[in-house]
């Protein structure tokens, strides 16, 4: 195992933004990953799986703890049995779309324009226009706080928005169930219209963690803060994004991780006191709310 000290995780998001992890490590194998949770387990040292880095906003003052960066576990994609695809939790859930439509597996061609990996989205139970991704899921093998690697079938984990109940196990392989024998092309031509929409709508080149809130029941935490006129609001480094207002960007490289919770915050205070709507973060910040595999 190679474990480094002080390692500044802004180089390791996309907001880059973020103070040091206390440990990082970055596993080649599932071995590996297990050796490091039982390092850490050990230890006493909480654990955070990162993986591309995209929905998590580190605190300025860092991670005090150990930040097991998985995207280097990504290994072959094989098909254990007719239709279920296993792949290990490091994929880049992007790639991984368009490779298994051009291998004619029906399934995850919704999942585009989502920069995680295929753990990270499976723990957060991610979404798509077809619904969350515990849709597509068959098992889950996860390393328990003991260390020992087991695979759970996706019946026994209680799958709702936004959430698998995955906690703080962590993901090492998945196991997923889709519909072998489709047209290539048309299940990329699907994916090329979902992330062209959006492109359209949201700031995807710019630096953010994707959406900050959940989307409340029947409508949407976007629509509202635009409501409540926070478009283009700005506290530091940090602004409401006015392409899509559920958006809070780094816009010159300078924003803080205090600049940004105090958006979220007033966005949060804002849409409560005018809507009457407590606003669920997305957005996971080690820390202050318990999360992994962004």
């Amino acid at each position: 195992m190679n474990i480094l000290e002080r390692v500044p995780l802004a180089n390791h998001t996309w907001y880059r933004i973020g103070g040091e992890a206390r440990y990082y490590a970055k596993p080649r194998s599932i071995s590996e990953l297990t050796e490091l949770v039982c390092w850490s387990r050990e230890r006493g040292l909480p654990i955070f799986p990162l993986g591309r880095g995209a929905n998590v906003l580190f605190a300025d003052s860092g991670f005090d703890g150990l930040v097991i960066h998985t995207k280097s576990l990504a290994g072959e994609i094989r098909e254990v049995e007719s239709g279920i695809i296993e792949v290990e939790a490091g994929q880049d859930l992007e790639k991984l779309v368009f490779r298994l439509n051009l291998m004619g597996y029906q399934g995850l061609e919704g999942f585009v324009g989502i920069p995680a990996t295929i753990g990270g989205a499976v723990w957060g139970n991610a979404g798509a226009a077809d619904g969350g991704i515990g849709d597509r899921i068959s098992e889950v093998e996860m390393i328990e706080p003991g260390g020992k690697p087991q695979w759970v079938d996706q019946r026994e984990l209680p799958w709702r928005y936004r959430y698998s109940g995955i906690e703080d196990r962590v993901v090492s392989r998945i196991r997923l169930h889709l519909e072998a024998g489709n047209d290539p092309s048309e299940l990329q031509q699907r994916s090329d219209v979902l992330l062209g929409k959006k492109r359209a709508t949201q700031p995807l080149d710019n630096k953010t963690c994707g959406c900050i809130f959940r989307n409340p029941t029947d409508d949407s935490a976007g629509r509202l803060i635009e409501q409540c006129q926070l478009k283009g609001k700005r506290f530091g480094g940090a602004m409401v994004s006015e392409k899509h207002a559920n958006f809070i960007e780094n816009i010159d490289g300078t924003a803080t991780a205090a600049d940004i919770e105090f958006l979220i915050k007033l966005i949060h205070e804002t849409v409560r006191n005018q809507h009457g709507v407590e606003l669920q973060h997305e957005v996971i910040r080690p820390g202050l709310q318990r999360g992994s595999h962004s």
